[in-house]
């Protein structure tokens, strides 16, 4: 299943939109893997874009 990313709507074509001909991406997250062999690569990532900072502590101390 996919969703338009111009109108919102679902579809279950691969290549455009039926209705606008607009992109289509896959609106669900990835599953979760305890063996994730890409999460030192999402980390980076993410600190590089600005949406994770390591100033902060990621686990509550209290």
């Amino acid at each position: 299943m996919r969703k338009c990313v111009k109108c919102g709507r679902y579809t279950l074509r691969r290549d455009k939109c039926p209705v606008c001909g607009g992109e289509l991406t896959v609106p669900h997250p990835p599953r979760f893997s305890p063996e994730d062999k890409y999460v030192e690569y999402r980390l980076k990532m993410k600190m590089k874009s600005g949406l994770l900072s390591l100033d902060k502590p990621l686990i509550y101390d209290p």
